[in-house]
């Protein structure tokens, strides 16, 4: 992609954008502004600059150092973009599916794009808007298996092996942003649209950890994400990229995971003596109930995503406690339990009450050196706070 003549991205801005670096909340962004306006730099270039230093610092936990350091980067582009970890495991499995070619549309600033071509695939990336597409190249100079195409997604001609799509949710008025459930036309392409692609030509379409499970169609393989512990996408694989019809939560970390089971409700019993909190990945791909069956665990309560066991178990899709004591959900005799055992540092943890930690927080008189961790929640029918402490 040629650069656009009118560009505020010259070579003197590119080099004091470079000069200034990251910019983090300690900055001293006026200190900073002044000292720069005193080389000769113009308002438009020092607001420029700090601005992409201050992006390119927050981009710091999606891309890493390197990779921030050298991007252009938009406010909207980054909030979308897909983190450098996800990004190459979407990468791995174009790969992995003997797949040399990809159309990545509506690439935004090109985070996937990035990972597809270091993958050693061949990558074109559409982008509708000209000032992003333009940073996108930026961003893909240094690939040259990668072109930026300005276009729209829906009237591009795909002439690749395969497709890549990060439907962006659009602005919706405030009545039909309350709207219980979402449609295609929701989203920008319109999913229909994706879907419709994706079973014409190998097909990966990133959508939102929340995303609806009604509007899954049945002819591709759906994986609900984790990275860090953070649910962070739902993915749908279409052809040979995926398996029709399978269900996946994934947890990404030094050792890709995958759970595939059925759709089954986890067994309601009593509290045990250890409590887990599960990886949202599971949570939210509706896979817990069969993990639970498969790991000797059940829940304890309809629709609340804790488990319980008598036994320790040690898993990267659980985070497990040892229960020293169930109390009523009751601010006061909470802090004076709280104030006998010492516990000064509390971590508070809920699903199922109204009860919020910050508020309950505010009511504890917390004093004291241990540490514990309060899970605020229901047992059965009955709302109950659990007193334990993290199992190594």
């Amino acid at each position: 992609m040629a650069r656009n003549s009118e560009t505020i991205f010259t070579a003197d801005n590119l080099e004091l954008i470079n000069q200034v670096g990251l910019l983090g909340a300690k900055a001293d962004l006026l200190k900073l502004s002044s000292a720069l306006r005193s080389q000769g730099r113009s308002p438009e270039s020092v607001t420029l600059a700090i601005s992409q230093g201050r992006l390119r610092h927050r981009a710091l936990t999606k891309f890493g150092t390197e990779l921030a350091s050298s991007m252009l980067l938009t406010e909207a582009g980054l909030e979308q973009a897909t983190r450098s970890e996800v990004a190459n495991w979407h990468a791995e499995r174009f790969i992995d599916a003997g797949l040399t070619s990809v159309t990545d549309l509506g690439c935004g600033i090109g985070s996937d794009s990035i990972a597809f071509s270091k993958a050693g695939l061949q990558v074109k990336a559409v982008e509708a808007d000209l000032a992003t597409a333009e940073i996108a190249a930026h961003n893909l100079s240094g690939h040259q298996s990668a072109e930026v195409i300005v276009g729209t997604a829906e009237t591009h001609e795909v002439d690749t092996e395969a497709c890549y799509l990060d439907p962006a949710r659009r602005k919706l008025d405030q009545k039909t942003a309350g709207r219980v459930m979402l449609q295609p036309e929701d989203f920008s392409p319109n999913l229909n649209f994706a879907f419709d692609l994706g079973s014409k030509v190998p097909a990966a379409i990133k959508l939102s950890g929340s995303f609806p499970h009604e509007l899954i169609p049945a002819n591709c393989e759906a994986n609900w994400v984790s990275h860090n512990n953070e649910l962070v996408e739902t993915i749908l694989f279409f052809g040979k990229l995926g398996t029709q019809g399978k269900r996946s939560a994934v947890l990404l970390g030094q050792e890709n995971l995958e759970f595939s089971g059925s759709h089954e409700q986890a067994e309601i019993q009593d509290l045990g003596a250890f409590i887990y909190d599960p990886n949202p990945a599971l949570v939210r791909s509706h896979l817990l109930g069969g993990f639970a069956s498969e790991n000797n665990l059940w829940g304890l309560s309809k629709s609340i995503a804790f488990l319980s066991s008598n036994s320790e178990i040690h898993s990267p899709w659980l985070r497990g406690f040892n229960v020293l004591e169930v109390l009523s959900l009751d601010p006061k005799r909470i802090s004076k339990r709280l104030q006998e055992l010492g516990i000064g540092i509390l971590e508070i943890k809920k699903r199922g009450v109204d009860t919020t930690p910050e508020e309950l927080r505010k009511k504890l008189r917390l004093k004291g050196k241990v540490s514990a961790t309060l899970i605020l929640t229901k047992l059965g029918e009955d709302r109950r706070a659990i007193l334990c402490q993290p199992i190594g």
